[in-house]
């Protein structure tokens, strides 16, 4: 049964073999699979946004004084910060969702 992750699904390969990979889970696969069989192991199901949900752009200073953009749309937050990038989660989200119930 495959994995309900909420990030589209990528292939890759490593030394110690190939993997599907969403957002923080990583699955070894057999070496012989292609991309369209990701769907074996990995579906993407993005969660449902309420229609209340909030949008809009915040500046946050960070810790260090470098100045970031949140922004918030249909319910999904993001953040220009290099944690945002590797993590998909910050300080900074946190922070605004805090600031602004």
């Amino acid at each position: 049964m495959p994995v309900k992750v909420d990030q589209p699904p990528l292939l890759s390969d490593f030394p110690s073999g190939r993997y599907a990979i969403s957002g923080n889970v990583w699955i070894k696969v057999p070496d012989d699979t292609a991309f369209a069989d990701l769907d074996r192991y990995m579906v993407c199901e993005r969660p449902e946004s309420p229609s209340n949900a909030p949008g809009g752009v915040w500046a946050v200073v960070g810790s260090k004084g470098a100045s970031y953009t949140v922004r918030a749309s249909k319910g999904r937050y993001t953040c220009s910060c290099p944690g945002f990038g590797w993590r998909r989660k910050c300080k900074h989200i946190e922070q605004v969702k805090k600031e602004n119930p």
